[in-house]
């Protein structure tokens, strides 16, 4: 099961640097929109939180309730804005992904 949890924790990971990695790209042009990369990488985030989450559970360790749910919430936001986003074309939409991102890593690192 530990092996699960850290398998989970590089997707998890590799998901996060591919949202953040692609929009860093996109900043660098002037096409500031949100693409399908946006929404599979949102998605493989709240999957394999959710893996991480439930490993933690069955292996007895701690699980930060309230931070979890924050976490949940923030990954649910970028991934819903950014399909949104998709669908509408919209630069505002990849600046909510980029924040809603950012927050998330912030809440992960910061809170204990």
């Amino acid at each position: 099961m530990e092996t699960l949890r850290y398998i989970f924790l590089v997707f998890h990971l590799f998901g996060f640097a591919a949202l953040l990695g692609g929009i860093f790209y996109q900043l660098r042009g002037k096409d500031t929109v949100t693409g399908s990369y946006m929404v599979s990488s949102a998605v493989v985030q709240l999957v394999t939180g959710i893996g991480l989450v439930w490993t933690r559970t069955s292996l007895d360790l701690p699980v930060p309730e309230a931070k979890m749910g924050v976490k949940l919430a923030l990954d649910v936001l970028v991934a819903v804005v950014a399909l949104v986003g998709m669908r509408n074309k919209k630069p505002w939409a990849f600046f909510a992904v980029a924040t809603f991102t950012a927050a998330a890593a912030v809440v992960a690192v910061v809170w204990k």
